[in-house]
This record gives structure tokens, sequence and C-alpha cells, in this order.
């Protein structure tokens, strides 16, 4: 019998959780707060907003409490790790999702809530926080740091003992040679390089990568 699981978020990396979770979970619905976003999705109904949903689990006794994961995609890590954690406070059960296609070396640690999409690849004594995301082919390599509710993009390869900061951004198909560190809330753009260390809440791209702007911390 599959476990009752719902969804916080409903745009597309939403749906790439639903192919992903399908055969071991009943997906009960999703929540989002998004006005635009109030419809079903292949027979997964929307059950609302914020508000909403604090009623509908105050109907719930603790073991009838679902599982859950939060499908908030690149660019708002700390906004995904948060909800997260409200929904954990509210007696729901986090999960970690991983495609039956990817490859997670047996060393490699995962937290809660992590989701690694198809064909990406976790080496050897990795560590993964809580809330991140592995998207479809990335290339973590053999010890690497990924701290919680960053994002590796699509098609991005980070080479060995590469050190990913909380809530930071590695978009799609760039490159981080060894050892390099990205800073907590840092944005590496789509095709970048990187060669040397990337200071925290800052914007590179390029290649090799250069610093584009300061972001707010």
């Amino acid at each position: 019998m599959k476990s009752d699981l719902i969804i916080w978020g409903g745009t597309g990396n939403f749906k790439v959780l639903c192919e992903l979770l399908k055969d071991n979970y009943h997906i009960v619905g999703y929540f989002d707060n998004n006005p635009d976003i109030q419809q079903e999705y292949r027979g997964i109904p929307w059950l609302g907003n914020r508000q909403a949903f604090e009623k509908w689990v105050k109907t719930l006794s603790a073991d009838q409490m679902p599982s859950y994961i939060v499908s908030i995609g690149p660019g708002h890590g700390k906004v995904r790790l948060e909800v997260h954690r409200e929904l954990e406070q509210h007696g729901l059960h986090p999960i970690t999702a991983i495609h039956r296609t990817a490859f997670v070396a047996d060393n490699a640690t995962v937290g809660l809530g992590s989701q690694i999409y198809a064909q990406a690849t976790v080496c050897v004594d990795t560590q993964i926080g809580e809330g991140c995301i592995i998207n479809t082919r990335a290339s973590v390599d053999h010890e690497c740091v990924i701290e919680t509710g960053a994002t590796v993009g699509p098609g991005a390869t980070l080479a060995g003992l590469v050190h990913v900061g909380k809530y930071a951004d590695v978009y799609t198909g760039a490159v981080v040679l060894p050892r390099v560190v990205i800073g907590e809330g840092a944005v590496v753009g789509a095709g970048a390089v990187v060669r040397k260390n990337v200071p925290p809440y800052t914007v590179v791209a390029g290649n090799p990568a250069r610093i584009l702007k300061k972001l707010d911390s």
C-alpha cells in the first residue's frame, strides 16, 4: 500500500516530482499560494493556499499525518527550507525524493526534503543537506558538500571537494572546478566555469566566471 503524501508548490518543479514519486506514494494533492495555480494536474487536486492548509491540517489526527515534500525551485532555497520546517512542525513527515535512474553512492548522505532528479550522479563521501535540489543530469563528484537549501541545476558539474553554501544556486550547465567554495546565497550563472571561490551573495557568470553583482543577504 502506498503512503499518502502532499506536495507544497505547483509549478514546473512540482510536475517533475509527481513523475518521480508516483510509483511509491499516493499523492493526495498539493498546496500553493499562487492564485494562477488553482487546478488539477493529472488527477492530483489543488488543495488550496496557506490558509486552507492551516484548516486542513487541524482536521488530521497524529496517525493520519501524511508525508510531504516542498516543491519550490531554484532561486528560493531559503523559502523552501522555511516551508519544509514549518510543515514538519505541524507533524507531517518529510521524505527524500531520489529518481530511480539517479546514482547515489552508498556512503553519500542526503538530507530530508532533498530531491535528486533523473540521471543525476552523487558520488562517494558527498554530503547533501536538507531541502536541496540536484537537478536532471547534474554531476556531483566525490567529497562535495552541498549545504541546506542549495540547488545544482540541470547538467551542472561539480568536480571533487566542491563546497556549495546554504541557499546557493548553481545553474544549468555550469562547471565548478575542484576544491572551489561557492558562498552562501551565491548564484552561478548558466554555463559558467568557476575556477576560484565565489563570495557569499554574489552573482558570477562567464568563462572564467567573474562577479557581476552583489546580492542582498
